[in-house]
């Protein structure tokens, strides 16, 4: 006959023990659209039109956008390449040009160090043939 016994020990130490949920990294910079959409409205073939997206870095260190990133060739950006500080306020300028009648559905997607790093803002509006 043979007689098999195990023992089972818990530390009591819980040191290592990770959260159940694990805080995210944050790089102190966040950033905040004033509009996530911008409408163009109607516009006649070939014609260019600008429309202007203000962000503000409401986070407590410098922001700074790495790319803004369009989905057509039909659109051009400008951005500032220098830092926002906390508390102060940035634009990015999408120029949009008409080169085929219908709906405009578009989308520029802005990568940055905040902590919410990559957000897709929308480009609409209609093209008239």
């Amino acid at each position: 006959m043979v007689i098999v016994s195990f023992v089972f020990a818990q530390s009591k130490a819980k040191k290592d023990v990770e959260p159940p949920f694990a805080p995210k990294v944050t790089t102190g910079a966040e950033i905040e659209f004033d509009i996530a959409t911008f409408d163009y409205g109607t516009l006649e073939m070939g014609e260019v039109k600008a429309g202007v997206f203000t962000y503000k870095n409401v986070g407590s260190r410098p922001l700074v956008l790495f790319d803004v990133i369009v989905s057509c060739d039909c659109t051009e950006v400008e951005w500032q390449k220098e830092p926002v500080m906390p508390g102060k306020t940035g634009t990015i300028k999408a120029v949009y040009t008409a080169k085929t009648a219908g709906v405009i559905a578009k989308q520029v997607t802005v990568q940055s160090n905040a902590q919410t790093d990559r957000i897709r803002l929308q480009l609409k509006g209609n093209v008239k043939e």
